[in-house]
């Protein structure tokens, strides 16, 4: 009898949750941020057997600003609980994107416009 054995290591991500109707830390825009776990895993025959290295993350709508979520609060989340995520629950992650949005109709603009090309008002 022949057996290949197909394991290895991958990184993974997954949707979690929303939390609508907050404050973005960042552009202090009215958003919701879109709650994400990550993790590495083992798997055997792709079937994932260890996890670890599991971190939350949420991102915000409004100027694609990534935070990591604090872990209890993302644990929350992944079992159906949606407790209020506040400013200390996050950490910023990395620089902030080169775009931005436009406060009177929330397109998104690149950071050198002064206009709005969809709307016409001033930034």
């Amino acid at each position: 009898m022949f057996f290949f054995g197909i394991f290895g290591v991958q990184s993974s991500q997954k949707p979690v949750g929303t939390y609508n109707n907050t404050i973005c830390p960042g552009c202090r825009s009215l958003t919701r941020l879109e709650i994400i776990k990550a993790y590495d895993y083992f798997h055997i025959f792709f079937i994932p057997v260890h996890k670890w290295n599991v971190r939350y993350f949420a991102k915000a709508a409004c100027c694609g600003r990534i935070y990591e979520l604090d872990p209890a609060i993302g644990r929350q989340y992944e079992q159906g609980v949606t407790p209020d995520i506040t400013e200390a629950h996050l950490t910023p992650v990395g620089q902030p994107s080169a775009s931005a949005t436009c406060s009177h109709c929330g397109s998104r603009l690149e950071s050198n416009f002064s206009y709005c090309p969809f709307c016409g008002q001033k930034r």
